[in-house]
This record gives C-alpha cells, sequence and structure tokens, in this order.
C-alpha cells in the first residue's frame, strides 16, 4: 500500500491514518508490530509516508520522531480533542500531553464497562478527529468539568 502525501491537512492525515489503521490492523501496545499499527505510527506514516526502523526497535527515538513532527502533532492534538477524557497535562512543558492521553484511551480498560475500544471505535474517533480538523479554525478549548 503506496501512500505520499504532499503538504496536506490535518483532515487528510487523518483519513489517511484511518485509511492505515484499517488496512493493517490497530496495535494498543507497542507502536509498530509485524503486521500492525498504532495511531501514532500510522498517523506518522501518513504525514511522512514512511514508517523508520525506530517504530520497531528503538522507542525513544520513535517518540522523538512523533514529538518533533509538527504535522503529526498537530493530527495527535485533534485526536486527542476528540476523545472523552481530558488530556493529562505535562508541567514540565505545560502543554496538554496528547501522546499520553491516545496511548491510554487505547489501550486502558473503560472505567464503567470494563472493555478497551474495539477497533471500528478508534477508526471512528480518526474520522471524527479529521472532520473536526477540516471544519474548525481551531482546537477547542479543554472541557470543564460539571
Amino acid at each position: 500500500m503506496a501512500l505520499t502525501l504532499t503538504r496536506t491537512s490535518t483532515g487528510t492525515v487523518l483519513d489517511v491514518a484511518t485509511q492505515l489503521l484499517s488496512y493493517f490492523s490497530l496495535e494498543r501496545q507497542e507502536l509498530v508490530s509485524t503486521a500492525r499499527l498504532s495511531i501514532e505510527a500510522a498517523v506518522f506514516r501518513a504525514v511522512t509516508g514512511r514508517i523508520p526502523n525506530a517504530f520497531t526497535r528503538d522507542p525513544k527515538t520513535a517518540e522523538l520522531l512523533l514529538e518533533t513532527n509538527e504535522p503529526t502533532q498537530e493530527a495527535l492534538a485533534w485526536i486527542s480533542a476528540v476523545l472523552p477524557t481530558d488530556a493529562p497535562h505535562d508541567p514540565d512543558t505545560g502543554n496538554d500531553d496528547h501522546l499520553e492521553h491516545i496511548r491510554t484511551w487505547v489501550s486502558t480498560p473503560d472505567f464503567f464497562t470494563g472493555t478497551i475500544p474495539e477497533p471500528l471505535e478508534v477508526i471512528r474517533v480518526l474520522q471524527r478527529a479529521a472532520q473536526a480538523a477540516e471544519h474548525l479554525a481551531a482546537i477547542p478549548a479543554q472541557r470543564t468539568a460539571a
């Protein structure tokens, strides 16, 4: 499956990441397994058109690649924004930790149901994030507690 993007919108990046996850399947624990992709790896591949070896061999380098790629970070922020919970705040950087938010959501059982999101639910979240990125001017402010 050869996908190459050049200067695209965040919505398009998220649409391509959705297609990649549909094709390769969802990996929850690692960035990349032998046949599956994590959400963040799918987004990185949608942005760059490739998955470096660091994603399978060196998680620290892979995380650095994710953190330093602005289009990837923007797409991850939109995914985090549409999740039903708020992103944890990183006191060291003063920013929300979108990557941790996504990883926790995809791999931690829901408090009420005890289940983790099904792959189809993950795909729907990416589709919702793509629509939000295309139709909203900026990521909405964090929700307040009711």
